[in-house]
């Protein structure tokens, strides 16, 4: 009895000290595991992925259940650590041990490991261009975790299924294209989660584009619907560009349909639902949305609800510190001028340049100063146009000083023009000198070797000149 009672004891000893022993691993794993994942900048990758090698090689055949989750950060770590260091093959070679290892996990957090070094292992193969290896890492994504109901893997598969649309569009396959964006939409749809909706919203979007590449116009613009229908109340800033583009696409598809009226109240909608939105890109396109619905209005001949259009965009935009946008805001002085003209309106016209070049004229862009250049010449225009060629004649030189020695060789023509219409007003005014020193500036002063458009405007200096010379005999 006492021999048993011995053996007894004994077993009990030894398994504790099974316990202690594996206990301890365990927190020599972890404890290094934490050790080795602290940020630091003075580490480059070499010595990160030997750190990451050496304690792989004293825990990864552990069998602990506890240690699983280390051992799979840790192959994710080594795999992203060799595809930063252009190591593709070996990345490959870590994401694989990874995935074959947890991917029939019972713990859902191992197979959450599993599905995103799938994902991982796709991208890498699509920076290292071996495109042909790339669908087949995303389908065995897809077709394993398709059905599953945990977020992360879920969106593993919305982000493979996007991504594999992408690139099938990218080399023309637009039907198979579809029905990846298909699935993707028929999957994730309903789901309450951020990250699914945005890639939802995004596949809709794209949809929309590649129906528009195969011109089918209805069903892109069906496809714009549903995304407005499905997001219109998300409160996430990503989410809510999109239903602008979608929105500003959806107009250009309408127009293509010949459905004017139509186009203009989707311009319309979106202008007044995003008006006052702080998001830049949005902003931007609330901007180009004025001017295709200006546009269009122009083209019907509704010249005050055109103005109207470019009053309302200035409002808005005026005090914009983005170049682009200033950009557009000459545009829009230009165009407004023009139209305001056409109503008859020549105070407002001219005021309408003037406005314009208070605000560019002295920029150093050297394409607003385009558009101070046309203001300035369409000013003198139709100041002596309409019968006031003194006062033309000082715009006419404002625009001569600052831009007669350009090297823009559409400029260089205005600059001709205005040399010739310069002496057509003074000759008006019986100041005949001064008409053949203007003509004299075109005839002596311009290039046209470099420009031979040039010469035209030359040999018609030289006509008025002439005849400029027959007038005085």
């Amino acid at each position: 009895m006492a021999f048993i009672a011995l053996d007894f004891l004994s077993y009990f000893i030894f398994k504790s000290d099974g316990k202690s022993s594996m206990n301890s691993i365990i927190e020599q794993a972890k404890s290094q595991f934490e050790s080795l994942m602290e940020p630091s900048t003075e580490q480059d990758n070499e010595t990160r992925l030997k750190s990451y090698d050496e304690w792989l090689a004293s825990f990864s055949k552990e069998q602990a259940k506890d240690l699983q989750i280390y051992i799979a950060m840790m192959l994710a770590s080594k795999a992203s650590c060799l595809a930063a260091m252009n190591r593709i093959d070996d990345a490959l070679t870590a994401y694989d041990a990874l995935i074959s290892r947890f991917i029939e996990a019972e713990d859902i957090n191992l197979q959450i490991f599993a599905g995103k070094a799938l994902f991982d292992k796709a991208v890498t193969l699509r920076k290292a261009k071996r495109n042909e290896e790339v669908h087949p890492v995303y389908d065995e994504l897809i077709t394993r975790f398709r059905d599953s109901q945990e977020a992360e893997l879920q969106i593993c598969v919305a982000k493979a299924l996007f991504n594999k649309a992408g690139n099938l569009d990218a080399v023309e396959k637009d039907e198979e294209a579809l029905s990846s964006y298909n699935e993707l939409i028929s999957l994730f749809s309903g789901s309450e989660t951020p990250e699914l909706r945005n890639n939802v919203a995004k596949a809709l979007f794209y949809k929309a584009v590649t129906l528009k590449k195969l011109e089918r116009t209805e069903e892109e613009i069906a496809c714009y619907d549903q995304l407005i229908s499905l997001f219109s109340d998300v409160d996430d800033k990503e989410v809510q560009n999109g239903i602008a583009k979608a929105l500003f696409n959806k107009a250009a598809a309408l127009y293509h349909l010949n459905q004017t009226d139509e186009a203009i109240a989707v311009y319309d909608a979106l202008i007044q639902r995003f008006i006052d939105t702080e998001d830049d890109a949005t902003a931007k396109i609330v901007a180009n949305s004025f001017f295709e619905k200006t546009g269009l209005l122009s083209e019907q001949g509704r010249v005050e609800e055109e103005i109207d259009g470019y009053n309302r965009f200035l409002a808005r935009f005026s005090d914009s510190q983005d170049p682009s946008i200033h950009i557009m805001i000459a545009t829009a002085l230009i165009n407004k001028a023009i139209s305001l003209a056409q109503a008859g309106q020549d105070t407002e016209a001219l005021a309408s340049y003037d406005d314009l070049l208070g605000r560019f004229g002295e920029s150093e862009d050297p394409n607003l100063q385009l558009y101070v250049a046309r203001a300035l010449f369409s000013k003198g225009s139709h100041l002596g146009d309409h019968g006031n060629p003194e006062a033309a004649l000082p715009v006419y030189d404002d625009f001569l000083t600052r831009f007669s020695k350009t090297e823009n060789g559409g400029l260089q023509i205005g600059v001709a023009t205005t040399y010739l219409k310069k002496a057509i007003y003074l000759i008006s005014l019986g100041r005949l000198d001064e008409a053949e020193a203007s003509y004299n500036h075109l005839i002596n002063d311009m290039d046209a070797e470099k420009n031979i458009t040039l010469r035209q405007y030359i040999a018609m200096a030289q006509q008025g000149k002439s005849e400029l010379e027959k007038q005085r005999a």
